[in-house]
C-alpha cells in the first residue's frame, strides 16, 4: 500500500542531531553517512499552465535528483567526479521518471497520458562536476497533455519517493488557468493529491483586478461550488436544530488512508464491494473520535450514511449512484445524527489529527445562526462550545368553531315512512272492502315495525339551493384549518405535534397524515437533512359541490385548493430550496362544533399520499 512517508520524533530529534553536529555537510546515501553539500530530500518545482485543449508542464529539479532517484554515483578513479556520460544519460532517465511518478488524472479519476517533449541538460564544466556539487546545477523538462474536453478538474498526484531519504520528497505547484495570470499554489508530498478546479465561464481574474472584483468572485466560486475550497481539506458540518443534532464530516481519500488501512488499489479504483468492506473501519474511527456531549451526557452517534463521492459538486449535494472512486481524487462523506429533541447544551471535542489532517474548518448551523470554527492539531484547545438562546414559545394551534347552514331539512327514516304508508292504505282498502279485522291487523303489525326501525334507514331531505357555508366562510375556514395542519409541525415533540394536528383533521386522516407527514418530513435526504417547511401560500381556492353528500349529523363542504409549499433541506453546508404546486380537494366537516379535515383527494397532477406530497420536497 502507497502511504505518505511519515517520521517519528526519534527520527526527527536524529535528523537535527546530525544537520547540529554536521552542518552543511550531511549527504545520505547508499546508507552510509558522507561528507559533502547535499539537499536530504528531493524538491521539484513545476509551472503548469493549463488551456481547454492543453496542459503545458515545465518542471525544475536539482541534478542532486540523479544521485537520489536515478543511482548516478561519483568514480573513485575519476577523482570523486561523476561520469559526464552518465550525468547525461540519467538526466534522459529521469525524464522518463518523472512521467511515470507524476499523475495527470480526469475527473473521473482517470490518467492523462503525457509525453516529454523538452530536456534542457546541465552544462558540465571541463573540470567535471565533483561529489556534492551536483545541488548547484538544475535541470529543466517540459511535459505536454492534451484533452478533448476543456477539464473541469485535474488531479496531480506524485510518487516521487527516493530510497533512504529522510524527508518526502516534494512537488511545488505553480498553476495558472488560461484567461488569468494568478497561479495556484501547492506543495505536494508523495500520495497526498491535490485537484484542482477550472471554471471557463468565470475563471480566475488578472492580478490587476479590484479586491471588490476578487471578493465577487470568490464569492461566486463558493456558491457554486457548495463552501467547498479544497479538494484536498477535511470539512466538518454541525447542525444543532430544535429536533436533533446532526454531524456530517466530508474527508479525501488519501486523508481516511492515513487512519484507517486502505489497500491501494492496483488501476487506482475503489469498487462498491471494497467500499462496503471499509465502512465497518469507517464507523470505528469516528464512533471513537471527536466526542459531542449532549446536555452534558456523551452522545453516541447512529450512522445514517458513509458514502464515497467523486469530484463531481452534484454527487454529494444530490444522492448519485455508487460507482467506484479514484483513491486518488475520491471522498468520504459521513453523516452522523444524535436524537435528542430540543439540545439545551452542545460540546464537541475535535481530536482527529496526524501528520496528513492537521486542520480542519468546521461550520456550525446552530439554529438560526451559523458560526465558523477552526481546529489545528497545534493549539490544545480544539474545543466547540454551544448554549441555546432564549427562544419565543410557539404559538398554540386554536380550533375553528363550526357555524354553519344545515342544508338538510330532515333527517327521514325512510323504511319508517314506507311501512306507515302501507299501513295506511291497508286500512283504507279493509275499510272500503269490509275486512277491516284483517286489514287492521297487517296495519297494526306494519307500524310496530316502522317504530321499531325509526332509528334506522334513515335519509336526509336537504332544502332546494341550499349549503353549509358560502363562499367567503369556506375561503375563511378552509385558510385557517390548511395552515394549522403544516404549523403542527412546528412543535418538536411527538404528543404536541399529534395533540396540535387533532385541532384540524378527524377520522382516519388524523392517523394518516400524522404518521406519513411526521416521517416524511425526517426522512434524510443523503442520510442527514431534514425537510423544513418554509412557506405554505394559497394560490387559488374554491367551493366544490353544495355539501348534500355529507350526513345532517355532520355537514360540511369540498374545497379545491392550489398551493405553493416552499422547504428547505441542508447539507454538506448547503441550504436546497424547493417550492412545488398542489393541487388537492379537501372535505372539511363539523365534528365536535369544530371544523375539521375528514378527506383529500389529490387533483391533476396528482400528487398521490401526503408521504409523497411532501417528499416532493426532497
Amino acid at each position: 500500500m502507497n502511504r505518505p512517508i511519515l517520521f517519528s520524533s526519534f527520527q526527527k530529534i536524529c535528523w537535527i542531531a546530525i544537520l547540529l553536529f554536521f552542518p552543511g555537510n550531511t549527504v545520505w546515501g547508499h546508507g552510509s553517512l558522507k561528507l559533502g553539500n547535499f539537499h536530504p530530500n528531493s524538491l521539484v518545482e513545476a509551472e503548469v499552465y493549463v488551456t481547454q485543449k492543453k496542459l503545458t508542464m515545465r518542471l525544475k529539479c536539482f541534478a542532486e535528483d540523479l544521485q537520489l532517484l536515478q543511482g548516478v554515483e561519483p568514480y573513485t578513479e575519476l577523482g570523486g567526479k561523476y561520469d559526464n556520460e552518465e550525468l547525461k544519460d540519467g538526466t534522459n532517465d529521469h525524464a522518463k521518471y518523472l512521467l511515470e511518478k507524476i499523475k495527470i488524472l480526469d475527473a473521473d479519476g482517470n490518467r492523462i497520458e503525457g509525453k516529454v517533449t523538452e530536456i534542457t541538460h546541465f552544462e558540465v564544466p571541463e573540470e567535471g562536476i565533483s561529489d556534492g556539487q551536483l545541488m548547484n546545477y538544475s535541470i529543466g523538462y517540459v511535459m505536454e497533455y492534451t484533452y478533448e474536453e476543456a477539464p473541469e478538474f485535474i488531479t496531480f498526484n506524485q510518487q516521487m519517493v527516493a530510497e533512504g531519504a529522510l524527508v518526502p520528497s516534494e512537488l511545488k505547484i505553480l498553476m495558472k488557468q488560461e484567461g488569468s495570470d494568478v497561479p495556484y499554489v501547492k506543495v505536494m508530498k508523495p500520495d497526498m493529491p491535490e485537484t484542482f478546479q477550472f471554471d471557463w465561464d468565470a475563471p480566475p481574474l488578472k492580478s490587476d483586478a479590484s479586491e471588490e472584483d476578487w471578493n465577487s468572485w470568490f464569492d461566486q466560486q463558493r456558491d457554486k461550488n457548495l463552501g467547498i475550497e479544497s479538494y484536498g481539506s477535511v470539512y466538518s458540518f454541525l447542525y444543532i436544530t430544535p429536533r436533533d443534532v446532526r454531524h456530517e464530516i466530508l474527508i479525501p481519500l488519501a486523508s481516511l488512508a492515513s487512519m484507517i488501512e486502505i489497500e491501494s488499489p492496483t488501476d487506482g479504483f475503489l469498487d462498491i464491494p471494497y467500499q462496503d468492506s471499509l465502512k465497518p473501519k469507517i464507523k470505528a474511527l469516528f464512533s471513537a473520535s471527536n466526542p459531542i456531549k449532549i446536555d452534558g451526557y456523551v452522545a453516541e452517534p447512529k450512522f445514517d450514511r458513509i458514502d464515497f463521492y467523486g469530484l463531481d459538486i452534484r454527487d454529494f449535494a444530490m444522492q448519485a449512484d455508487r460507482r467506484s472512486v479514484s483513491m486518488a481524487s475520491g471522498r468520504v462523506g459521513v453523516i452522523m445524527s444524535y436524537s435528542t429533541g430540543t439540545p439545551h447544551n452542545v460540546s464537541l471535542q475535535w481530536d482527529l489529527f496526524n501528520e496528513v489532517v492537521r486542520s480542519v474548518d468546521m461550520v456550525a448551523f446552530e439554529f438560526d445562526e451559523i458560526r465558523k470554527v477552526p481546529f489545528t492539531k497545534f493549539v490544545d484547545n480544539n474545543n466547540y462550545q454551544w448554549t441555546a438562546p432564549k427562544r419565543e414559545d410557539i404559538k398554540d394551534i386554536r380550533s375553528v368553531p363550526a357555524s354553519f347552514n344545515s342544508p338538510a331539512l330532515a333527517n327521514f327514516p325512510w323504511v319508517s315512512g314506507l311501512l306507515v304508508a302501507f299501513a295506511g292504505v291497508c286500512s283504507v282498502l279493509g275499510w272500503l272492502t269490509g275486512k277491516k279485522p284483517i286489514a287492521f291487523l297487517i296495519a297494526g303489525v306494519a307500524t310496530t315495525i316502522a317504530l321499531v326501525l325509526t332509528p334506522w334507514y334513515r335519509a336526509d331531505v336537504y332544502m332546494p339551493g341550499t349549503k353549509a357555508v358560502d363562499l367567503q366562510q369556506a375561503d375563511e375556514i378552509f385558510a385557517t384549518v390548511h395552515e394549522n395542519l403544516f404549523r403542527s409541525f412546528d412543535f418538536v415533540e411527538e404528543r404536541d405535534i399529534y395533540d396540535a394536528l387533532k385541532k384540524s383533521v378527524d377520522g382516519k386522516l388524523l392517523r394518516e397524515l400524522y404518521l406519513d407527514l411526521n416521517n416524511s418530513l425526517k426522512i434524510k435526504e443523503q442520510g442527514g437533512a431534514v425537510a423544513v417547511i418554509e412557506d405554505v401560500e394559497l394560490t387559488h381556492g374554491e367551493l366544490v359541490g353544495d355539501g348534500k353528500e355529507f350526513p345532517a349529523q355532520k355537514p360540511g363542504f369540498s374545497y379545491r385548493c392550489q398551493w405553493d409549499l416552499v422547504g428547505t433541506i441542508e447539507h454538506w453546508g448547503h441550504v436546497h430550496q424547493r417550492t412545488n404546486k398542489y393541487d388537492v380537494v379537501f372535505d372539511v366537516q363539523a365534528v365536535d362544533q369544530r371544523w375539521k379535515i375528514t378527506g383529500m383527494r389529490p387533483q391533476r397532477p396528482p400528487v398521490g399520499t401526503v408521504k409523497q406530497m411532501v417528499r416532493k420536497l426532497k
